[in-house]
């Protein structure tokens, strides 16, 4: 099994064992209860693993959803830059295209 993800957010992290398993790949999660341990839970990331055979396109798939989450467009009024989620651009409030 080798690695495919990590973080110390539960949400990001369940998010992508979903899009993982909606996709048919198997995967493990580490760390998962840590109540237990010397080391504080906040200390300790969860881990996403997978089967060998399955890693390449988990990272593929992965990779392709991160794309997906971070589409910016540019501001046609100042040329700033913004996160799909602005309706508005931060800087000068105009609509975006």
């Amino acid at each position: 099994m080798k690695q495919i993800y990590t973080n110390e957010n539960r949400l990001l992290a369940m998010n992508s064992k979903n899009v993982l398993e909606n996709a048919g790949i198997a995967v493990e999660i580490k760390n998962e209860h840590t109540s237990g341990s010397a080391i504080p839970g906040h200390q300790i990331w969860l881990e996403l693993w997978v089967n060998d055979t399955d890693y390449n396109k988990a990272v593929e798939l992965l990779n392709s959803y991160e794309e997906d989450e971070t589409k910016n467009w540019v501001c046609t009024q100042c040329g700033e830059e913004n996160t799909e989620s602005f309706k508005l651009c931060w800087n000068c409030q105009s609509e975006s295209p």
